[in-house]
């Protein structure tokens, strides 16, 4: 069960994460001590329950990280019906239980509160992965392909229009969406489930009062100033308060209840107006970094199961960071949807943490070499020394994605290292027989001949080989 690899995660994005992890701390308590105060509560009571789950998910970020990667295989199936069990629980509970904002979302029990829908996440990327994995060329398939990852997904989207929860159901379209795409999806069964989907959402959220109220709030946020329209207004004033530099750290003026949610969906607000533009800038860079980093770890996963799990993982945190910086600037409806690592939100940011220990074992096991298959006719040598490490270079690998179409995973190339290229579809033999090289490109049939006082192998299908 516990990892036995001793190499290094990836510092890089293990240093990312704490460092975006301490950062929301402070964030927090600067937009949240005012609301404290006001509530009642000490200045300092919305940071400490965020340390202490901040701890939480630290613990499980280094469990997470010691635990083989492998065994969220072999328990995808249970963790799935767990997963969906624990959703149906939510729809059954009174609203005074798991009720917020309109839709139902918690768990609450005494002073305990958690969130399914942020387990969901995980779950729906450990079973896609290891599922999809599995497909190869069936997965090109409109029955045994599209269809059956329909339902799947269909069925968390319909726990989540129980629960009137849109935005969940919105994030786990997109953490499907590009896992079923990274396994090598048919680009077309993608376009065609996008559209039906589409059409789909917009009649179920015309039976969701609260959402159209939020499509309407969107489309002029200044016509219901006072109602639906208060938070997105004082979240565009907070932004253009902030200028080049911000006000200063602790110096924002709308959280003072005027704008709300201060320290959660909106936190994004508060730093544009306190550290300015400049202070966006680098937290949308920080996120981009996070999703190179996490993406290049699928890249060079051999394992198509591991190399789909970080794929899901990077998806799922990078996008709704993004979603969440998105509707803070009015460029999409309403949505609760928290700033990864950010927003004030224990389940949130214990799940994070915790994919994210997962995302770092992946990283351990980048370089695990196997030995490379060599397309060659007749003879065998032992296997080539494994190639040094290599960057990805960003912009060819780009061209190739999109070149690949549907001609297979796009996470495991035909050698030991990713690759985008199609994969050569000959016959692999392994080669041993050391000092064999080959010598030409001609087609003959198999025989042996004397040229120079050499011993020359022609081969029926690889060219024709000799000794050094």
């Amino acid at each position: 069960m516990f990892d036995t690899n001793r190499r290094p995660p990836d510092r890089t994005l293990l240093a990312l994460v704490l460092g975006l992890s301490v950062f929301g701390l402070v964030m927090v308590y600067s937009s949240s001590f005012y609301i404290a105060v006001s509530e009642g509560n000490p200045q300092t009571y919305y940071l400490l329950r965020q340390l202490a789950w901040m701890l939480i998910g630290g613990v499980g970020l280094l469990v997470a990280q010691r635990i083989d990667y492998r065994v969220w295989r072999r328990v995808a199936l249970p963790l799935l019906a767990f997963t969906v069990g624990l959703l149906i629980l939510v729809v059954l509970l009174p609203d005074h239980i798991s009720g917020s904002n309109g839709a139902k979302r918690w768990i609450r029990i005494g002073g305990f509160q958690f969130q399914p829908t942020e387990l969901a996440k995980f779950a729906l990327c450990v079973y896609l992965a290891a599922w999809l994995m599995t497909r190869g060329d069936k997965l090109k398939s409109m029955t045994a392909g599209l269809i059956p990852f329909g339902m799947v997904l269909g069925l968390f989207c319909g726990i989540m229009y129980l629960q009137s929860n849109v935005s969940s159901a919105f994030m786990l379209i997109i953490i499907a969406t590009a896992i079923y795409f990274a396994a090598g999806a048919n680009i077309l069964h993608i376009i065609a489930g996008m559209i039906a989907a589409g059409t789909l959402g917009s009649l179920v959220i015309q039976t969701l009062g609260h959402a159209g109220t939020r499509l309407k709030v969107f489309n002029d946020p200044w016509a219901y100033p006072r109602d639906g329209g208060w938070q997105p207004v004082h979240s565009l004033y907070a932004l253009a308060s902030g200028n080049w530099f911000g006000r200063g750290l602790g110096q924002g003026r709308q959280k003072f209840l005027w704008l709300p949610y201060a320290h959660s969906d909106a936190i994004f607000s508060v730093i544009g107006e306190e550290l300015g533009l400049i202070g966006t800038f680098v937290l949308v860079g920080a996120f981009l970094l996070l999703a190179y980093r996490g993406f290049r770890i699928a890249a060079r996963s051999q394992d198509p199961f591991a190399a789909l799990m970080a794929v899901g993982i990077t998806s799922w945190v990078t996008f709704q960071a993004f979603l969440n910086m998105a509707v803070v600037s009015s460029l999409i409806p309403f949505t609760g949807q928290t700033l990864p690592f950010i927003s004030y939100g224990g389940t949130s940011l214990a799940m994070c943490l915790f994919a994210m220990g997962v995302l770092l074992n992946i990283s351990k096991h980048v370089d695990d070499q196997r030995p490379e298959p060599v397309v060659s006719p007749a003879v065998e040598r032992p296997a080539a020394r494994p190639p040094a490490r290599r960057p990805i270079s960003l912009v060819p690998n780009l061209a190739a994605l999109v070149r690949r179409r549907n001609r297979g995973p796009r996470v495991s190339g035909a050698g030991s290292r990713f690759s985008f290229a199609r994969a050569d579809r000959r016959a692999e033999v392994a080669v041993s027989g050391r000092g064999w090289r080959k010598y030409s490109s001609t087609s003959k049939p198999a025989a042996t001949r004397r040229t120079s006082g050499k011993r020359v192998s022609a081969s029926q299908s690889g060219g024709t080989w000799r000794s050094r």
